[in-house]
């Protein structure tokens, strides 16, 4: 069969645009890779630069603090308390103090009580396990925070006796139930004198209501027996 002229200037135009695509649809795909490439490095150059911000906040005051365990322990804590975390009732922070586990206070206790609730006691044997898998010789004190309503609703004489009740409680788990060495540990109450949010919200004042523990980059001493 015979090809005409113009069916062959047709199909020469159509094997040279072809011919011409080919490298473009390269060049794109290289730039696709560099692109995705960049992106990668830039991502991880954001998360080390935030890691060494981290490291830098602890340093200033710690100088022979080990910032890469505290960075990674925050990571962990992050991982396994990721339900809590979501749901509003646990916050993890970093600061020049050390790691702090913010929790709600409903997590933890029976309502208008210093008692520990079963869930409670469950959400700190998770913390226990953490705080033994990377702090076995850190300080770690324990802060009750109350709202400003609490001697309204609770029988305590004072807002610092009720939040101090409730850090109390937890320390006693921690060393009693759990074993943990009672050195390394201390337990005070703020009261309402310390807020997260503005007390005229109900939702700042469940915020309010709650406990610190405070992960301090200084390592137990040694203390001579009585």
């Amino acid at each position: 069969m015979k090809i005409r002229a113009t069916q062959f200037f047709i199909i020469a135009l159509f094997l040279a645009g072809c011919a011409s695509t080919r490298p473009e649809k390269e060049r794109m795909d290289s730039l696709t890779v560099q692109l995705e490439s960049a992106s990668h490095k830039f991502e991880l150059a954001k998360r080390e630069n935030l890691n060494l911000k981290k490291e830098l906040i602890l340093f200033k005051k710690y100088q022979d603090i080990d910032t890469a365990r505290f960075i990674a322990a925050q990571a962990d804590f992050e991982k396994e308390l990721a339900g809590e975390i979501s749901a509003g009732e646990v916050w993890i922070q970093m600061t020049d103090r050390g790691l702090i586990v913010v929790i709600d206070a409903e997590k933890l206790f029976v309502s208008a009580s210093n008692a520990l609730s079963d869930p409670g006691k469950e959400f700190l044997g998770k913390i226990t396990g953490l705080i033994g898998q990377y702090f076995v010789t850190n300080y770690i004190y324990i802060e009750g925070h109350t709202d400003n309503q609490s001697l309204a609703v609770f029988e305590w004489k004072s807002d610092w006796e009720f939040s101090f009740a409730r850090a109390l409680s937890i320390l006693k788990y921690f060393t009693e139930k759990k074993g943990m060495d009672p050195l390394r540990f201390s337990a005070s109450g703020f009261g309402q004198y310390r807020p997260r949010a503005s007390n005229d919200t109900k939702e700042g004042r469940r915020l309010n209501r709650r406990i610190e523990i405070v992960i301090s980059p200084q390592k137990t001493v040694k203390y001579p027996k009585n």
